[in-house]
């Protein structure tokens, strides 16, 4: 019971801290869409809550403000808001399909199978957790270093991948993660 309250608990936590995210822009920014990272936008007026003052204190719902001199920008190189979630989960299921006839025919053996999926998915985990190192030390420091690519889309789209392996992950392993809510008496 106390599991099932903890896990309520963070569950409730988690999302309300987004309601305190008003005109707080650790980087001065006004009406920012979504150059710097950090982009929250509960109220869906495709404008970052960190840089607008909350809904109930903007007068007849129009911010008056005039934008900072400096602002930090992060390219996009166009790919702001496309994110993947389809082709991707698709295309590892097709994957994962298919290494498991090969797994089921005993072209690959079930322990090589797991062992790929396993791989990528440690793969997937690094790979997002250290792009999301690299966005956390860009937002706080307000490093703006130009990389090749675009950090938080390469950060969405390889959290994707991980989150869809990890589904195949916790599909095997079902019978532990089903204890941890069983109550014992």
């Amino acid at each position: 019971m106390k599991k099932i309250i903890f896990i309520l608990s963070i569950l409730i936590v988690i999302p309300a801290m987004t309601v305190f995210a008003w005109d707080d822009c650790p980087h001065d920014q006004v009406l920012c869409e979504g150059q710097c990272g950090s982009f929250v936008d509960t109220d869906n007026d495709e404008i970052c809550d960190h840089s607008q003052p909350a809904p109930e204190d903007r007068v007849g719902g129009i911010v008056n403000v005039v934008a900072p001199e400096e602002e930090i920008v992060i390219t996009d190189n166009g790919n702001q808001g496309i994110y993947h979630l389809i082709p991707i989960s698709l295309f590892l299921v097709f994957l994962y399909v298919i290494s498991h006839i090969l797994s089921k025919k005993k072209i690959i053996s079930i322990m090589n199978h797991r062992k790929i999926w396993n791989a990528l998915l440690l793969t997937t985990f690094l790979a997002s957790g250290i792009l999301g190192i690299l966005l956390v030390i860009r937002v706080n420091f307000g490093i703006t270093t130009s990389l090749p690519f675009n950090i938080l889309f390469w950060h969405v789209e390889i959290g994707i991948a991980m989150a869809a392996i990890s589904i195949f992950h916790t599909l095997w392993h079902w019978p532990y993660f089903k204890n941890l809510f069983i109550i014992k008496k």
